[in-house]
Parts: C-alpha cells; sequence; structure tokens
C-alpha cells in the first residue's frame, strides 16, 4: 500500500480528542454574525445565480485588495487549493523542489505528490529562521523547478521583509525558477501589512486566503498571484480539479467589503493574544522561542522534556490542551502553539502549558 506522505499529520489532526482548550489549530478565532452580520444574508440575496459573475468580480476583489492587475489571480478553493495549483502548472515528475525545513508537511507532501524530489532548505532558529538568499543559490541545481516559502513562516511566526525578498528574486530570475511563497498568515500585520511577494517579483506566487487573517473559515475563499502566463496555467488545472463553489464566492465578495471592519477585529484579536503569549513564555527557562514576527503560531523548544510526543499527549489527556508536536514539521523538541483563539482559551491553554512544563521539569529533576 502507498502512504502519502502527509498521512501521519492529517491522521493526527483528524483523529485526536477535541481538547477544551485548543493551541493547535492555527486559524484566528471564527467571526460571528453579531461581529459580521453580512453573514446572516440569505443566499439569493446576493446574486448567487451567475457563478461566472461572482467569480470574476471576485477576482477583481482580490487584484484590488492585492494590487495587481486581474490577470494576475487565480482563485481557489483555500490557500491550500492555491497551493495545489500552483504545484499542478509548474511541477514535473523527477524536478527537484527547495522546501523551507521546518516547515507545513502538506506542501513538501504534495510536491511529491506531483513527483518531484523535495530539497530541505534549513531555516534555523539561531539565525532567526531567516532564509538567506545565497543558501538559495548555492542548493539549487539543474533540476531545480521551484522553491517553497512561508510569509510569515510557519510554524516559526518569522517575517522575511522586502530586500530579503528581492534578494531572492534576484537568484531566482538568474536560475529561471519560480518562488511558491505560502502568505496565508500576511494579512494578520494589520496596519503594517507589506504587500504580497508577487508584487516584488514576477518570479513569485503568492498564495492566501480569508482564514487564517480574518477568522472566516466556512467561506474557504483562497487566491493565488502569479504572473499572467504560471495564473493562466493554475486555471486550467483549476477547471479540472475545483471548480468554482458560486456560494463561496458571495459570501467572499460581501467579506472583501467590509474587510477594514474584519481586519481591525483580526488586528484587537492578534496583538492582544501576542502580547499575552510573550508575558506567559518570556519568563521562561525552559524554553527556548523566539516572539513571531507575525501569523497567530509560534514554535518553542522545549529543553527539559525528553520525550515531546507523549508530553503533548499528556498535555491534552491530563490537561485538555491541544499542541502541534514538532516531529509534524520536522523538529521533534519542538512544539507548535497556535494564539488565534479566544482570549480566555488561550489563557487557560497556557497556563495548562505551564503546569505540565513545570511537573515535566520536576520529573527530570527527580530522575537525576
Amino acid at each position: 500500500m502507498i502512504v502519502w506522505p502527509a498521512a501521519p499529520y492529517l491522521a493526527w489532526a483528524r483523529s485526536r480528542p477535541a481538547a477544551r482548550y485548543d493551541l493547535a489549530a492555527s486559524d484566528l478565532l471564527p467571526v460571528t454574525a453579531h461581529e459580521w452580520p453580512a453573514m446572516c444574508v440569505p443566499a439569493g440575496d446576493d446574486g448567487d445565480g451567475d457563478g461566472a459573475d461572482l467569480e470574476a468580480a471576485l477576482a477583481a476583489a482580490i487584484a484590488a485588495h492585492a494590487g495587481v492587475s486581474r490577470d494576475r489571480v487565480v482563485t481557489a478553493v483555500g490557500a491550500s487549493g492555491a497551493n495545489f495549483l500552483a504545484l499542478a502548472a509548474l511541477v514535473r515528475p523527477g524536478d527537484a523542489v527547495l522546501v523551507e525545513d521546518p516547515g507545513h508537511l502538506p506542501l513538501a507532501a504534495a510536491c511529491r505528490l506531483f513527483g518531484a524530489e523535495v530539497v530541505a532548505l534549513p531555516r534555523r532558529a539561531p539565525d532567526g529562521y531567516t532564509v538567506e538568499a545565497e543558501a538559495i543559490a548555492a542548493a539549487l541545481t539543474r533540476r531545480t523547478r521551484l522553491v517553497v516559502l512561508s510569509r510569515p513562516h510557519n510554524p516559526s511566526g518569522a517575517l522575511l521583509g522586502t530586500r530579503a525578498l528581492e534578494a531572492i528574486a534576484d537568484v531566482a530570475e538568474r536560475a529561471r525558477v519560480h518562488v511558491l511563497v505560502d502568505e496565508v498568515y500576511l494579512d494578520t500585520l494589520g496596519g503594517a501589512s507589506l504587500a504580497p511577494a508577487a508584487v516584488v517579483s514576477e518570479r513569485f506566487i503568492s498564495t492566501s486566503s480569508l482564514t487564517k487573517a480574518y477568522g472566516l473559515v466556512g467561506v474557504r475563499c483562497g487566491w493565488a498571484l502569479a504572473a499572467p502566463g504560471v495564473a493562466a496555467r493554475m486555471r486550467a488545472a483549476r477547471a479540472v480539479v475545483a471548480p468554482a463553489a458560486a456560494r463561496s464566492s458571495g459570501l467572499a465578495l460581501r467579506a472583501f467589503a467590509d474587510l477594514a471592519l474584519l481586519a481591525d477585529r483580526a488586528r484587537r484579536i492578534i496583538v492582544s493574544n501576542r502580547s499575552h503569549l510573550e508575558r506567559r513564555l518570556a519568563g521562561r527557562d525552559d524554553l527556548a522561542w523566539m516572539a513571531p514576527g507575525g501569523g497567530t503560531v509560534a514554535f518553542p523548544r522545549l529543553l527539559r522534556v525528553t520525550d515531546v510526543d507523549a508530553f503533548v499527549d499528556r498535555l491534552l489527556v491530563e490537561h485538555h490542551t491541544a499542541v502541534i508536536p514538532g516531529r509534524f514539521f520536522g523538529h521533534p523538541q519542538h512544539v507548535r502553539v497556535a494564539f488565534g483563539t479566544g482570549a480566555e482559551e488561550l489563557a487557560r491553554g497556557l497556563d495548562a502549558l505551564a503546569t505540565a512544563l513545570d511537573a515535566a521539569a520536576h520529573v527530570e529533576t527527580a530522575h537525576r
């Protein structure tokens, strides 16, 4: 039997018991109808009858939001769907793809699904999880077709600035490779939002959605920004695997009309929660971590826990709190902690994490 490389992570995510305090899911706290009444508008009241017109209007709204021309926009089912379309357009069996490490496992798995060889591109904690253009250049070969990054980085929250992107773009242009940049967390920066990578260079493909930064989990509105030729190839792939969903497109259009309201709500949640997370983790000497520059996740290393998987299991069973074990990002001494949830859930989850860490330190000391 052939096992898809992402199967262990997906099996864990789908089969783990529900947590009272879920710090594993990285979605922003879902928007309620009280916060955004447009959610309650009946389906027939927004012109849902013509899917093609809705898709065109949605693509135009995305283009305006991103500051690009309409021919550079590809709509998709979530950011994961957009990533899949980019890979379908660019990757062929036998190609080599550089994928950041640590990184989101399904991205590397999707590359392998298309028959590519995945080559790790290290993003190291001592270097602030940055990516140097020189390191990319050194790792390229004649078979390299694509480089895959996230911005902000999943799982650390490290942020690549415009200068870093420009240097990477120069390398990509000389080597004639493309760079897929998953920017699903980029809009969590609020007023400090940076331009999408695809605005910096036509060698970049930016992907995003309304889920992580705006709390619209059920809308499943994702998109990619790419050079017109690449975008056309992605649309051809979409026609085969993911036809448009008119109902989702109509709701997404309402979201873009009210994006300032949704962005302000998101900013207040994220700023407050990030501050709380930093206060709770900063003073601990049993963690090594970097405060995230963006996004809704952090990636601390557990310094006094021998078996992180067992620790994560105990945290869930004994303290009803979920985090993601770092092995799913290729770094088994870490855990990924999400902080986009409600303030009370975050506070109680961090209390439980602190209690479990204290207990683990006590056990470790007793065994010495």
